[in-house]
């Protein structure tokens, strides 16, 4: 059988298809997976159950070509910034055992390499720990959105940019590497930053955070000199405010950014179903959003209530991006 076999999205075979297969895959065996699982916040429930679905070279050649394009994108990228025209998720397998555990399984096959290379930079092992947690934690909002283990019904954003260094946590934010690019090309660094579920966003948290990544990386990357922070987030859209409190976290996180005017969306349901998946955690269709979904929305916290109106209300909601400049920066006031 080969990948175009598996039963996969056209999209997922035409990306899997443009990678070669890595030919220096080897997997740990249980007792070094477990660890490492460990290493990466993967609670126990989910490592047994991927330790249970370890893709075999021999008797899974379809899934081990895939895991093998995977490794490939990793080794491409490791230790260099998103580039300026973007980074794309990995995409969605199927829910086979194996399917739903493969990308996990690539990633943990070059934690040994982003540990290395982290070394190498000065990034302590504990920020390593933190950043590789974020795979323990989709494990976790897999299990819950699904109700099935692995990681293989989602599209991996985060996951596939720590374990190759792109994406580092500090603190309450993780940051990412990405060049900055205008009409002739690039023209310099920037930080994205992303607001992972682990706890309130608190004020005083991000901040810190904040200040932190532009001492870290000024250190770990110097090659890299950050011109502007930016966050393409439903946090920062500014419909929130009609809904609620003015000293909210969500609210004090967006005035600490400028929001840049909106682009019409290719397809306007799109910051609904990334709002209902990131802020409400519950599983969205892949259309728009029927009288039905809504009805699965639970109506016990403010935010879940104003998404639910705000739909209802023929209104849609939207992801935004804001900037905003490095301490010091010498292009405070031009913006």
């Amino acid at each position: 059988m080969s990948i175009a076999e598996l039963g996969l999205s056209e999209r997922a075979t035409a990306w899997l298809g443009g990678l070669e297969t890595a030919a220096d895959v080897s997997l740990p065996d249980d007792r070094q997976a477990a660890e490492m699982l460990e290493f990466c916040g993967v609670s126990e429930q989910d490592r047994d159950d991927m330790l249970a679905a370890r893709p075999d070279p021999s008797r899974h050649e379809d899934w081990w070509a895939v895991l093998g394009a995977m490794v490939t994108d990793l080794d491409r990228g490791m230790d260099q910034p998103i580039e300026a025209n973007g980074f794309t998720s990995w995409p969605v397998l199927t829910a086979s055992p194996i399917g739903l555990f493969v990308a996990a399984w690539a990633l943990l096959s070059r934690l040994p390499r982003l540990l290395d290379v982290h070394a190498q930079r000065g990034v302590p092992e504990s920020i390593t720990k933190a950043s590789v947690s974020a795979l323990g934690g989709v494990m976790g909002t897999h299990r819950d959105v699904t109700g099935q283990a692995g990681v293989g019904l989602f599209p991996l954003w985060g996951p596939p940019l720590r374990f190759r260094s792109a994406d580092i946590q500090i603190g309450r934010h993780s940051f990412t590497r990405a060049q900055l690019a205008l009409g002739d090309g690039p023209a310099g660094y920037g930080l994205m930053i992303h607001v992972p579920p682990i706890g309130p966003l608190d004020a005083t948290a991000s901040e810190e955070s904040i200040a932190a990544a532009e001492r870290y990386f000024a250190h770990w990357y110097p090659e890299e000199p950050v011109t502007v922070f930016s966050c393409t987030s439903w946090l920062l859209d500014p419909q929130l405010a009609e809904y609620l409190h003015p000293e909210s976290n969500i609210l004090q996180f967006q005035r600490r950014f400028t929001v840049l005017p909106q682009l019409p969306p290719d397809d306007p349901h799109e910051g609904d179903r990334e709002m209902m998946r990131l802020g409400l955690h519950v599983a969205p269709p892949e259309t728009s959003l029927e009288a039905e979904d809504l009805a699965r929305i639970p109506q016990q916290t403010t935010l879940q209530r104003a998404f639910v109106s705000h739909l209802r209300s023929g209104r849609h909601w939207a992801t935004r991006t804001g900037i905003r400049l490095p301490a010091g920066s010498q292009l405070v006031g031009a913006l």
